[in-house]
């Protein structure tokens, strides 16, 4: 292992457990990009950790209050 792989361990196995969980999904979608991730990317990651909203919606409600139905999002 190089450096950055030994220190890179090292942050990982000092992190609490919620916190280890971000840090490896982080991890497989970086390893699964082929592409680097650019500001646009991290944007989204920051508003995602700082979301707290609780309220979630079927995609049956998401559908009917955009007038759509299944077969129109098939396509």
């Amino acid at each position: 292992m190089n450096a950055l792989q030994t220190k890179s361990v090292e942050y990982l196995l000092k992190l609490a457990e919620d916190r280890l969980n971000s840090a490896f999904d982080y991890l497989c979608c970086l390893y699964a990009k082929q592409y680097p991730l650019d500001d646009y990317d991290y944007q989204l990651a920051r508003e995602a950790d700082e979301d707290t909203d609780t309220d979630t919606f079927s995609l049956d409600e998401v559908l009917q209050e955009c007038g759509l139905t299944y077969e129109d999002i098939q396509s």
